[in-house]
């Protein structure tokens, strides 16, 4: 079918017949553009409500009427555009002054009427994964928070390891809940494979090739006084789906070709288990875990060795560079 010279193509309105809202509020403000409350300070809740949006718009993107694909596009980019401004703590704060002035109304009033909304007091961190090491994800009651590779999910991870959907965590009980999708997929917990996991504060949580650390809003993962952030560069051997790997201390982790190692190589000079690599005090050591062919740092064999910047650790096929990040 061609664009919208077929007569038979109607040319929709995005904001009122795909979203749903009011005719005489179009173009609505950020908020109502995203369903949301008026002045919402819940950046989870506002990024949920962004996905949201995009998977009921997205379905149109191929709209047969070329006016309807390029309203959708507009619509798409005005969505784009309120998670920017509402995810930016300056930014909200001018636009809130702003919209609060242009509506006529009192924003501390509106807040104080509106119901308490749950306060996240839980969040993820990823503390080891080949990117996204530092980032935050808060934990919001009443919601569902999905981990895969999907672009809908609340944190999106990369690589082959990862489905769609991988795992899901959730309140229930007074505790947050975490469980793989379905009994194929595999996540770990402090290093055990688990179906279901009710976390508390310092756990670590192994998803797709990524480790994430389940804490309260304020703690960090790196307190001052421990070993620098470790990067390990893949600097010779056979192309892999996770070249690089970075981790913050204090952690311990498995490289080798089973499922269950956090960093995954997959060649067959690579044992299931090849190494462990750990913060020991303010450094990085790794350890022999009976590899069929061993591990050397700078061309010689060890069974156990302190890591330096810029050494050479070499597992089986494998030349990778270290990088500690002081």
């Amino acid at each position: 079918m061609t664009d919208s010279d077929d007569q038979n193509v109607t040319t929709l309105r995005p904001y009122t017949e795909i979203l749903g809202l009011p005719a005489d509020q179009c173009p609505p403000h950020h908020y109502s553009l995203l369903g949301v409350e008026l002045f919402c300070s819940h950046f989870e809740r506002i990024n949920q409500a962004v996905r949201k949006r995009y998977r009921t718009i997205r379905e149109y993107h191929d709209h047969p009427d070329r006016k309807t694909r390029e309203a959708v596009q507009d619509v798409m980019n005005a969505v784009a555009i309120a998670r920017v401004v509402l995810t930016d703590p300056a930014r909200k704060e001018s636009y809130d002054i702003e919209l609060a002035h242009r509506l006529g109304v009192d924003r501390e009033s509106v807040l104080s009427d509106q119901l308490a909304s749950p306060i996240p007091e839980c969040q993820l961190i990823v503390v080891a994964g080949p990117r996204l090491i530092g980032q935050r994800h808060e934990l919001v009651e009443g919601t569902d928070f999905t981990i895969g590779s999907n672009s809908n999910c609340s944190l999106l991870i990369d690589g082959s390891r990862a489905a769609d959907v991988h795992a899901t965590a959730w309140f229930t009980d007074g505790d947050w809940v975490i469980k793989p999708a379905d009994r194929e997929k595999i996540i770990q917990v402090n290093g055990t494979t688990t179906l279901e996991f009710v976390l508390a504060p310092g756990d670590l949580v192994d998803v797709g090739g990524y480790r994430l650390m389940f804490c309260g809003v304020q703690e960090k993962p790196d307190p001052r006084g421990s070993a620098p952030p470790l990067s390990m560069i893949m600097h010779k051997g056979i192309s892999v789906a996770m070249p690089v790997f970075n981790a913050l201390p204090s952690q311990r982790f498995v490289v080798g070709q089973s499922e269950t190692a956090l960093w995954q190589l997959s060649d067959p000079t690579i044992s299931r288990h090849h190494c462990v690599v750990r913060t020991v005090g303010d450094a990085w050591e790794v350890e022999d875990m009976e590899s069929t062919n061993g591990v050397q740092v700078n061309g010689v064999e060890v069974l156990r060795a302190v890591l330096a910047d810029r050494d050479i650790l070499t597992l089986g096929q494998f030349d990778i560079l270290i990088s500690l990040r002081y």
